[in-house]
């Protein structure tokens, strides 16, 4: 599978799990994401090392066509970013659950998210290596 890929499976969609992410998961804040997270061990070597989900709430932005445009420019740049994170899980055999939570009134251009989504990402890091 290419590196910069996102498949189905990477993708949190069951319900059951985003309700245990939000009662077990622990939180980070770093504008414009509230991000919601959660670490569970894995038992087979060939299982994906996280799944991801992006949420934009409608009271924060009316537009469909905004949100729309917001979780594409969100999930690019965590594709883009996410293999700083892949080798320490895969060395841990550990899965991520997480999802960004959109908490601007506006729509952000594609760099300030990416800065945002980037430090999450170190800060998951670097709480993988205490």
């Amino acid at each position: 599978m290419p590196e910069f890929s996102f498949p189905k499976k990477e993708k949190l969609k069951s319900k059951k799990r985003i309700e245990q992410l939000f009662t077990e998961g622990k939180e980070q804040f770093k504008f414009p994401f509230k991000l919601v997270y959660d670490f569970e061990s894995i038992e087979n070597a060939g299982e994906v090392h996280w799944s991801f989900a992006v949420s934009i709430p409608k009271k924060k932005i009316k537009s469909a066509v905004q949100r729309n445009l917001l979780k594409r420019r969100v999930r690019e740049a965590f594709r883009l970013n996410r293999s700083q994170l892949s080798d320490k899980l895969a060395s841990k055999n550990l899965k991520l659950s997480l999802m960004f939570i959109y908490i601007a009134d506006e729509v952000k251009k594609y760099p300030v998210l990416e800065k945002s989504v980037k430090k999450h990402l170190e800060l998951l890091s670097n709480a993988l290596d205490v």
